[in-house]
């Protein structure tokens, strides 16, 4: 899939309502440029523009809402991005680690393929533009349409059009942010400690462990809890930040849905502020807890393994 995407950066495509797409019997207008493929609805498909002409390379397709485009081109504004609708991104592995340390506006990973991720990206502000807004309800009805019909069908079509890409998909919570630096941001301070052990924190770089780290940064995607649930009761596991005005509490207990519970504890001006993350990994069997005990009890002790069987 790599090299038919390389292959095909080679194309120069000018902007255009069709490019590279084509309308079908039914009046679509299917979208297939360097291994990318979707569907524009005949309903929609007259209200768009698509662009492929990308100087960076890194961007695939874009889609534009016309109307906006052209407006913004009579104002003297063409190179606004007004009506900027999506953009499908091919980004390689690295530039997403160094992105994942950070917020995320805008951008939702949504496939992989070797060492390149699919970005799902749109606008974090208004891209809608008219001359005259006479008509501005009926004309904001159809810019709203045009999104939820990208947010609700794209990045599903062009996994199911291209069988090599695998779904993939991150989130970007401030514990992923975290994790996320830990793991691939060279220079960043974090500590580890397990209540039953002592008050002194465990230094991972006494035996830095990626393989733990990995599981959490790659293999988990971390949802904020809603109030009704609530953090359990007894010892914890910490991953602790910036001095510990930052950590993260994995929960030691035989809940298998509480496992997966972890709690954020962040101190401002002396007062703590907490939030609460439910996990979920790839490998139903794996949890937070088991892994952050895995950890801790390899650094405690020495480097030898530890099997969380013997706790059962």
């Amino acid at each position: 899939m790599y090299k038919k995407i390389m292959a095909g950066i080679a194309l120069t495509a000018a902007l255009t309502a069709i490019g590279a797409a084509a309308v079908s019997a039914d009046g679509a207008l299917k979208v297939n440029t360097r291994g990318i493929a979707f569907e524009i609805p005949e309903e929609l498909s007259g209200l768009v523009t698509v662009d492929e002409n990308d100087p960076d390379q890194n961007t695939i397709v874009s889609v534009y809402e016309t109307a906006s485009v052209e407006a913004a081109k009579a104002q003297g504004r063409e190179d606004s991005g007004a009506g900027w609708i999506f953009s499908i991104t091919a980004i390689p592995e690295a530039r997403i680690r160094e992105l994942r340390c950070g917020g995320m506006d805008g951008m939702s990973v949504f496939a992989e393929d070797d060492d390149l991720y699919y970005v799902y990206e749109t606008p974090t502000d208004v891209r809608f533009v008219r001359e005259q807004y006479e008509d501005i309800e009926e004309d904001q009805k159809q810019f709203s349409a045009l999104n939820e019909w990208a947010g609700e069908q794209v990045c599903a079509q062009i996994i199911d059009n291209n069988p090599e890409l695998e779904p993939k998909f991150f989130t970007n919570t401030e514990l992923d942010m975290y994790v996320a630096q830990a793991a691939y941001k060279p220079g960043t301070n974090f500590v580890l400690k397990s209540l039953d052990l002592g008050p002194d924190p465990l230094d991972p770089s006494q035996l830095m462990e990626d393989d733990y780290l990995d599981e959490l940064a790659e293999e988990a995607i971390y949802f904020n809890v809603t109030d009704e649930m609530t953090a359990p009761d007894g010892e914890y596991n910490v991953l602790s930040f910036d001095d510990g005005e930052v950590r993260f509490e994995f929960f030691k207990t035989t809940d298998p849905e509480e496992k997966n519970l972890i709690r954020e504890v962040r101190t401002v001006d002396g007062e703590e502020y907490t939030t609460l993350y439910l996990a979920r990994f790839e490998d139903p069997e794996d949890t937070a807890t088991d892994i952050m005990e895995r950890w801790v009890q390899l650094i405690a002790n020495g480097g030898s393994e530890y099997d969380d069987d013997d706790d059962d």
